[in-house]
């Protein structure tokens, strides 16, 4: 894969043009009823490469597959007329037999309804809103498989065709090797006359392994010692033959004749089989390629792991008036949460959560990281140090990618806090008890949206006694879901906390939400911070 710069940063060349390699795009089918997520979808995959098709319902997109050449479908789940689900049967229904990918793409992001949709016979499943990155990643998937498929077609039909243009090749001998007949098949295969083989040593004719095996096994026969079945039967042996332009690989299978007089003799039915080893050969080599590229793939995965956990643990997340969880809902997190004490003593704390999901958004916020640590060790007001991030993310980040955060700053001397909300739910202040004393709502835009000016930061003054904290979770915890779909909601969570003594609240919440969701899975990252007075 080569790569390309662009203002906007590293660029990969398009799987579609790459996989291709010059000949003409895969054709994507986009099945949507709504025509801003048609507009998107088609936008995203012109810049990939793909030619795109349209449809507005499941109907036509069955009608437009079935008139017109496709290699890749991506289909809405809620349409009129006819819904992605049965559209999707329709199509596997018409052509089994004939492999095309499907994705659905629905806002349904239940584990129900994306099990159904693959259960309907899609390959994948991607929820809205569509992270370009990802989706980026998803085509590409797709566009190598697709070529991987094809080139393995196109290997099976070549062998199929070398198959079903020959016949096989019929030799007859006796019990010391002498042949007796060779039929015309075997006389082309070796351009050589039929009645040129009779009298002829068949040990001659296959390479020196070959006919040690062969002879091996007419002695056996000879002897009796297979006896039964296996003594009139069949004995199979892969044998070479010196062709006109090279050695051929046959596999022979060799059964006894027996006649009148009973004479021993033995018939060997011989079929090329050169073709379909070297075919073999080349899929256990793709094979090997594919395996290769997934470990490497694990292990870039993981060197970018220790990278970002390198990054983002600092000594500051060890400060005693801390506590935090994260649980990403794959094997990355795009939220992230920071602390540090300033030069004054002051603690600056920050949870943000990226747009997107996995590697592609825990990527994004790293510029946050050090210009965080940066800005605090100038001691800053917290609106200067939200401005610098805003700035920061702003000039880092590509358009459609932002990062919504809540930033506090905690003064012990003086019980004073400060806070700020852009895109995150809201702030709470616990009091002793455990029980909400106050919140601070977002009434700014996320990070990196735009830049933002001290002006229009709105940070707000809180007085903190002892045993109050600060709560600051993504939006995450909120929609934590139960096994019926219901989200946690801030009810729960509030009475989750009420009467929890400071050290055992974040326990109370990581209970309340395995309680919730009884071991469904997450659909987003879910971070917890917790900042005591």
């Amino acid at each position: 894969m080569t790569q390309g710069t662009t203002q906007g940063g590293t660029q990969w060349t398009s799987a579609a043009a790459e996989e291709s390699h010059g000949a003409k795009p895969y054709r994507v089918l986009v099945a949507d009823d709504t025509v801003a997520n048609r507009t998107l979808v088609k936008a995203y995959l012109g810049r990939l490469g793909f030619g795109v098709v349209l449809a507005e319902n499941g109907k036509e997109a069955v009608e437009i597959f079935e008139r017109e050449p496709l290699d890749i479908i991506l289909m809405d789940v809620m349409m009129p007329v006819m819904d992605g689900l049965e559209a999707t049967r329709e199509i596997r229904s018409r052509v089994p037999e004939r492999w095309i990918p499907i994705v659905m793409l629905s806002a349904l992001g239940s584990d129900a309804d994306v099990v159904s949709g693959l259960d309907t016979g899609a390959d994948d499943y991607l929820i809205k809103p569509l992270s370009y990155q990802i989706f980026a990643a998803k085509m590409r998937t797709v566009s190598r498989a697709l070529s991987l498929q094809r080139e393995t077609e196109r290997a099976l039909a070549k062998v199929r065709a070398i198959s079903e243009g020959m016949s096989d090749g019929l030799l007859s001998f006796d019990g010391s090797g002498r042949i007796l007949a060779a039929n015309p098949a075997l006389a082309r295969l070796l351009e050589r006359n039929a009645e040129s083989f009779v009298g002829e040593s068949v040990f001659t004719l296959f390479g020196s392994r070959g006919a040690d095996a062969l002879r091996a096994d007419l002695m056996r026969r000879e002897s009796g010692e297979d006896g039964g079945e296996e003594d009139r039967g069949h004995g199979a042996h892969e044998l070479e033959v010196e062709g006109p332009c090279g050695p051929l690989l046959f596999e022979a299978v060799v059964s006894r004749l027996h006649d009148e007089e009973d004479a021993q003799a033995y018939m060997a039915v011989l079929r090329d089989v050169s073709a379909r080893k070297r075919a073999e050969q080349e899929l256990a080599a793709k094979n090997t390629a594919l395996q290769r590229y997934h470990d490497e793939a694990e292990r870039e995965n993981e060197l970018a792991q220790q990278i970002l956990e390198r990054q983002v643990r600092r000594s500051g997340l060890a400060d005693p008036s801390l506590r935090f969880h994260i649980l990403p809902a794959e094997r990355f997190s795009g939220d992230l949460i920071l602390a540090e004490r300033a030069p004054d003593g002051r603690l600056f704390c920050m949870l943000a959560d990226a747009t997107g999901h996995g590697l592609s958004a825990a990527v994004s916020v790293l510029p946050a990281v050090t210009e965080f640590y940066r800005m605090v060790a100038q001691s800053p007001a917290l609106g200067e140090l939200v401005v610098a991030l805003s700035g920061t993310l702003h000039a880092s980040m590509p358009v459609g990618r932002f990062v919504a955060a809540a930033l506090v700053c905690v003064d012990n001397r003086t019980g004073l806090a400060e806070a700020w909300v852009g895109g995150l739910p809201r702030i709470l202040q616990l009091d002793a008890q455990g029980a909400v004393k106050a919140s601070v709502t977002s009434h700014d835009l996320p990070l990196g949206i735009e830049p933002l000016r001290a002006a229009d930061v709105a940070c707000r003054t809180l007085n903190l006694a002892a045993g109050e904290a600060l709560l600051l979770f993504s939006d995450g915890l909120l929609e934590a879901p139960s096994p019926a779909g219901e989200a946690l909601g801030y009810p729960r969570l509030e009475a989750a906390l009420r009467g929890v003594p400071p050290e055992a609240r974040l326990a109370a919440i990581e209970r309340a939400v395995a309680e919730h969701c009884k071991g469904r899975t997450q659909h987003d990252d879910l971070s917890v911070l917790l900042v005591s007075a």
